[in-house]
């Protein structure tokens, strides 16, 4: 589950590190399943939140199902990344993925509510504006520079800002994420707290987007504890500053994870 401005052709250096993985294994140790979200890579967007999440855990369920028709053992395991973590507490709110065990890595979550951005971008000429430098090169490339880790290549690059040209959910995600959403979850969980369960945290330690200070806030929130793994190494893109590092990271997290007892997700029993 990606963040904001995802698109899929982020995951291409890893699917390529998975590839190189598997070289000397008979299968791959695991396969990447990119959940493709309404409005992101041309899709036509959600009318409500409630719709965007139920495409969402359908994708995810339609992912369960195809790797157990090939054979899988039934291992899942959603790792949701920046604005992603947030939505994937959504679906848990919801009752979905509630056997599945949940891999944040520098979630977007309670820090939502002190950010100054999300206010800016509720308004329509800031959304304009927040486009336009995204299509900027000069953007781009200060942008790159401070964000990533190692220099990107110049097809990778146009890819990854070509996300956030295409992601047509942008305004929805500022009109639906909100602080309201966040009360709302917090009584949600209140009432089922074991619906925050099998989650676990991982954060690079050189992220300038997201820092580590905000899961302070979203565990006071909750009242949970949740374990967290740091990488020295790692910025908020591995996937594509160190794809196979990360690629071996989320092996064995797949390798740890248990087998479901069944369907993926209880409404699909």
């Amino acid at each position: 589950m990606g963040g904001n401005g995802h698109a899929a052709a982020r995951l291409d250096p890893a699917r390529r590190a998975l590839a190189e993985l598997a070289g000397s294994r008979e299968r791959p140790p695991f396969t990447i399943f990119d959940v493709p979200y309404p409005g992101f890579d041309g899709r036509p967007r959600a009318g409500r939140l409630d719709e965007f999440l139920a495409a969402v855990a359908q994708s995810i369920r339609a992912s369960g199902s195809a790797a157990r028709n090939e054979g899988g053992d039934a291992r899942t395991l959603v790792y949701a990344t920046g604005i992603g973590g947030l939505l994937a507490l959504c679906l848990r709110a919801r009752g979905e993925l509630g056997d599945v065990p949940i891999l944040l890595q520098a979630p977007v979550l309670w820090g939502l509510a002190r950010r100054l951005m999300p206010r800016v971008m509720r308004m329509g000429l800031a959304q304009i504006a927040l486009r336009r430098a995204f299509a900027s090169p000069l953007f781009q490339a200060r942008f790159a520079r401070k964000h990533f880790r190692q220099p990107l290549d110049a097809h990778v690059r146009a890819r990854f800002f070509d996300g956030y040209a295409r992601c047509s959910a942008l305004p929805d995600f500022f009109a639906w994420l909100t602080p309201q959403l966040l009360r709302r979850l917090e009584a949600d969980f209140a009432a089922r707290p074991e619906a925050l369960g099998r989650i676990t945290v991982w954060w690079g330690e050189g992220d300038t987007i997201v820092p580590v200070r905000e899961l302070a806030w979203t565990e006071a929130a909750l009242g949970v504890t949740w374990p967290v793994r740091r990488f020295p190494a790692w910025g908020h893109y591995p996937m594509i500053d160190d794809p196979l590092g990360w690629v071996k990271a989320l092996s064995d997290a797949v390798e740890t994870a248990a087998p479901l007892p069944g369907r993926v997700d209880p409404e699909a029993r």
